[in-house]
Parts: C-alpha cells; sequence; structure tokens
C-alpha cells in the first residue's frame, strides 16, 4: 500500500520533457473596465464580425445563386428565395425574467425554481442590424439557443414568416495544418478540485501529484503515456469551491465561514505549488471561485496564492482561456457555457453542447442573454474565428471525449473534464496524436500497489 509519505518529488534523473509555448488568452483580458455600455453593442458586434466571415461559408455552400439580403429588402407580396445572415433568438415563456417577478400587476405566486426552460411553444426569431422576423420550417428551435448567428436559406410566406429550407454556421473557420513530431507531449487537464468540500480525497490527488512526478507506474498505455511526457497541467475552475451547496447548515443557506475559504485557497496553493516545482500549471476561475463572475472571468490574484506565485512555471490565467503547446492550439472553459446550453436547449449531453459551441463558433453564445458576460462595446471575445486543435469545457459530470472532424477538414478533439471531487480523474491529452484517456486516481482501485 503507498502512503503520502512514502512519496517523494521528482528526483534528479527524472527529466521532463520541455516543448514550446505560447500564451494566446490576452483577448479575454480586461484591458480597461466600462459598465456604462448596454449589452445591445456585444450583439451588433458579432453580427458584423460574423457576417464577414459567414460570406466565404455562403458563397462555398449556394454559390451566386440565391441574393444575399436583409431583413428589410424581404417583400412579402413578392416572395423571392434568398439569404440571410442573422442573430437568432428564442422566445422562451419558462425563461426567468426579474420583469415579471416583480411586477405587482400580474400578483405573480413564486414559482418552483427550474433546472431547465425548454417548452414545445417556444418560438426561433431571427434578428438582423433593423428587424426581425419569426422562422418556420426545417429549423429545430430545441437545438439552439439564444445568441447564434447562421446563415438561413428561405423566403417570406404570406403571413409574414420566414419559411427555412436550409441553414448553415461558420463551424469553427479555418484550422492551422498539424506538423509532425517527434515527441508525445501530454496536457493534463483537471477541473473541480473544489477544497471547499467537507469529503476528504487528498490522498486521491497525492496520487495524482507523485503520478506527475513520475513516482508511479502502472498509469497511461505506453510509452507515448508516461509521466515524463507531461508538459503542462491546466486548472479548468472551480478548484475553491465547486457548487453553492451548504455544508452543515439546517437552515439551507450557503456556508459563509471565512475560515473555510481561507483554509480551501491554501489548500490550492499547497496543490499548486508542489505541481509547480516540477512541471508547467495554468490555473482557471470557475463559477464558484473567488473571481469575478461575469465572463470572461480574470485571472485569480497571485496573492491568494503566495507559494505558487513564486514559480514561474505558474500561471493564473482567464475563463476562457487559449494557449499554443508543442504547435497545437488549445481553447476551452470552465464549462460555465456547456451548462448554461443545457438549460436553455435539449441538448443535455455536455459533449455534444461543447460540439455545438464550436459548430456555432462562439464559446458563449447565451451571453450576455442568460450568462453575465462584460459588456464589450467594439469585439466579441468569444467568437471562434479560428478552429483549435484541442477544444475542453471542466466540471462536467463524468468524462467524455470526441474527434470532431470538419466539413473542410478541420480535426478538434473535444474533451469534457470531469470534477476531480466527484470521480477522482482528469483527463490527459497527447499532443503529438491528439488521443485523449482519462486517468483515474481513487483510492480504492490502488489498494493493491506495493511500494
Amino acid at each position: 500500500m503507498l502512503f503520502p509519505e512514502d512519496f517523494t518529488t521528482p528526483g534528479e534523473d527524472f527529466k521532463r520533457l520541455q516543448v514550446p509555448y505560447s500564451y494566446q488568452a490576452e483577448k479575454f483580458h480586461f484591458k480597461y473596465k466600462d459598465f456604462s455600455k448596454q449589452f445591445a453593442y456585444i450583439y451588433a458586434s458579432r453580427l458584423n464580425e460574423m457576417i464577414r466571415l459567414m460570406k466565404d461559408r455562403v458563397k462555398q455552400k449556394w454559390g451566386d445563386k440565391y441574393p444575399l439580403k436583409q431583413l428589410a429588402d424581404l417583400k412579402e407580396e413578392n416572395p423571392e428565395k434568398c439569404i440571410i445572415i442573422g442573430t437568432l433568438f428564442k422566445h422562451q415563456e419558462l425563461k426567468p425574467s426579474i420583469l415579471r417577478e416583480i411586477s405587482e400587476e400580474n400578483q405573480l405566486a413564486p414559482q418552483p425554481p427550474r433546472s431547465h426552460y425548454t417548452d414545445d411553444a417556444d418560438i426561433l426569431i431571427l434578428e438582423d442590424a433593423l428587424q426581425r422576423i419569426r422562422l418556420t420550417g426545417k429549423f429545430d428551435v430545441h437545438s439552439v439557443v439564444t445568441g447564434i448567428v447562421c446563415a438561413v436559406l428561405g423566403y417570406e410566406d404570406c403571413d409574414g414568416r420566414f419559411q427555412v429550407e436550409e441553414y448553415i454556421f461558420y463551424e469553427g473557420g479555418p484550422q492551422k495544418p498539424l506538423k509532425s513530431l517527434d515527441c508525445s507531449p501530454l496536457v493534463v487537464f483537471i477541473s473541480g478540485l473544489d477544497q471547499g468540500s467537507p469529503n476528504d480525497y487528498s490522498l486521491s490527488m497525492e496520487l495524482l501529484q507523485q503520478w506527475i512526478f513520475g513516482n508511479l507506474e502502472g498509469f497511461g498505455d505506453g510509452h507515448d503515456w508516461e509521466a515524463a511526457s507531461v508538459v503542462r497541467v491546466i486548472i479548468a475552475g472551480n478548484s475553491i469551491k465547486a457548487s453553492v451547496i451548504p455544508r452543515n447548515n439546517l437552515h439551507g443557506r450557503p456556508s459563509t465561514d471565512s475560515n473555510d475559504l481561507v483554509n480551501a485557497v491554501r489548500a490550492v496553493d499547497t496543490f499548486v505549488h508542489n505541481l509547480s516545482q516540477s512541471v508547467n500549471v495554468d490555473l482557471m476561475p470557475g463559477e464558484f471561485d473567488p473571481a469575478n463572475h461575469m465572463l470572461p472571468q480574470q485571472p485569480m490574484h497571485h496573492c491568494m496564492f503566495p507559494k505558487a506565485a513564486t514559480y514561474q512555471s505558474f500561471r493564473g490565467v482567464p475563463n476562457p482561456y487559449s494557449c499554443d503547446v508543442a504547435g497545437r492550439s488549445i481553447l476551452g472553459t470552465s464549462g460555465q457555457n456547456v451548462q448554461d446550453i443545457s438549460r436553455y436547449s435539449k441538448i443535455e449531453d455536455p459533449l455534444e453542447a461543447l460540439k455545438c459551441t464550436l459548430i456555432w463558433s462562439h464559446l458563449a453564445p447565451t451571453a450576455p442573454d442568460t450568462l453575465p458576460c462584460y459588456p464589450y462595446y467594439q469585439q466579441d471575445p468569444f467568437i471562434i474565428s479560428e478552429c483549435p486543435h484541442v477544444y475542453f469545457a471542466g466540471n462536467t459530470s463524468e468524462f467524455k471525449t470526441e474527434l470532431w472532424k470538419g466539413k473542410d477538414g478541420q480535426q478538434t478533439r473535444l474533451v469534457c473534464i470531469p470534477s476531480f471531487a466527484q470521480t477522482c480523474t482528469v483527463a490527459v491529452v497527447n499532443m503529438r496524436t491528439l488521443d485523449c484517456q482519462p486517468i483515474s486516481f481513487k483510492v480504492n482501485e490502488f489498494e493493491d500497489l506495493e511500494e
């Protein structure tokens, strides 16, 4: 049986693989803070940028056979089949509304909380810069969410609705070709450490550390998956706390004990400090971490991690996060975008939701409608204009992965990173082959290991 006191840090003969790294998340950092703008500007900038990107896709799909029009150019008395590029909006009666909640005229009784807000009466609307029109025809309202930009082919019928015959999305955009590698660098993805939890899984975390240090054998599958090939660890959110579930509170209110929070931060600092002695570590904030709530979440302040901050190998990064490792582009979030999509559509599988955001070419289409985000004025940083090689979402209930292949030859490794607090499992991606596998560090699985 292995015990924490038996473990040591990497030995002198342990040589970790080194590969090029490039930080690509500058667009998610706040250059200045101005909350005086209206959210309409972010939709306008999103539409303008996506129209510019979509024009080539439209021409590739339909050529010059149909005219590209704006909604103001449609004529009900003389319907003509045409193409419209616009932003989708879902009218949902079940969607929470603060105006409805505070309305005294309606005298509404408090409604029970919901986890999903879809209904068969939901309506799909397309908006451009000037007008909006209701969509009917070959478009499943439950397969999309508000905020997606798409191109639709169809015509306006006699009822003033747009009859959709076909539709397309940007689908990730171009992707830089993969250059061959002589080595197999590994990137480890972790999420949901939840150090504010009353559950103790410290031995599982210790096993994870010792595997990364190269002190354990029997993990992975062959030479390509050995610990010395781990070049970076990305921690995708909810490290301090993973939910608002109260701790030992009979009144049902979340615990506000500052000592619990301080101890949780110290535990994360110690964990990241230990890893940073051996490998590069990127720490992203999550929904319940002590960081700003609006997307993009800024890096958690380095003063919270005095031990880890002394190492150049440790970096606090924003959520979403983008980087380049060994010539492979990596992009992802701590999972809020995937969770929000499941609430407002019938896309319940987190892997399917992750794939959809790549096809829609937007990290968080439901922001700012139902997902809080900064009121950007001149840009929308969440647009995916270039297809990544690895695309991840953290804090899912279980590990899932798929190699997505686009229509233009793109190949993207999709990864749903499970909550470590719930599964004691991490996701490991081989950057040479884009293969991905889970590695579990549950204690009961190692009872037969000997010193």
